[in-house]
């Protein structure tokens, strides 16, 4: 069980340098750090906080419609991880992102690799996003507090994350 998810651990940090090739042809990169809070898991889970991390790559070969006037639209990459115990989650999303200064909303679907120990069920499904967030700071390197919902592929494994984080 402990080497499945070093070995999930280094498959996201092996998709993170291939993206993070990617994001230099690109501008916008942003790490967050934070909890994660399950919506729908057993009783001894509900209230409890998750380890969580992520990180987001903006695609700037890729164009969105500008949706309303004043406002910037692209599309991007996520990839976040969440655990607890030996319940994990890792959520890589192709998003729609909608910024209006300060806050930016984004959207997201793709796959998820979990290995969910209570449920004995480890594998690869299909799951969804969504989020705000806020800038806190301008500046060249702003931070950012964050909201995201996960449609995990298992519903257990649902929930939301609180992060803090930078724009790069």
């Amino acid at each position: 069980m402990r080497s499945s998810t070093v070995a999930k651990v280094g498959s996201v940090v092996a998709a993170a340098a291939c993206m993070g090739i990617a994001g230099a042809q690109t501008s916008g990169i942003s790490a967050r750090l934070g909890a994660f809070f399950p919506t729908n898991s057993s009783a001894s889970d509900l209230g409890s906080s998750w380890v969580a991390f992520g990180i987001d790559f903006k695609l700037n070969q890729l164009s969105a419609k500008v949706p309303v006037t004043g406002t910037q639209s692209y599309f991007g990459i996520s990839a976040d991880y969440y655990a607890h115990g030996g319940d994990n989650d890792i959520p890589v999303a192709l998003t729609y992102n909608l910024r209006q200064a300060p806050f930016t909303f984004s959207a997201g679907i793709g796959p998820d690799f979990r290995d969910a120990s209570d449920l004995v069920d480890t594998g690869v499904g299909f799951s969804e996003q969504v989020g705000v967030s806020y800038d806190i700071t301008p500046g060249p390197v702003p931070f950012f507090i964050q909201a995201k919902y996960f449609f995990a592929s298992k519903p257990e494994l649902s929930g939301i994350g609180v992060y803090i984080g930078a724009r790069f």
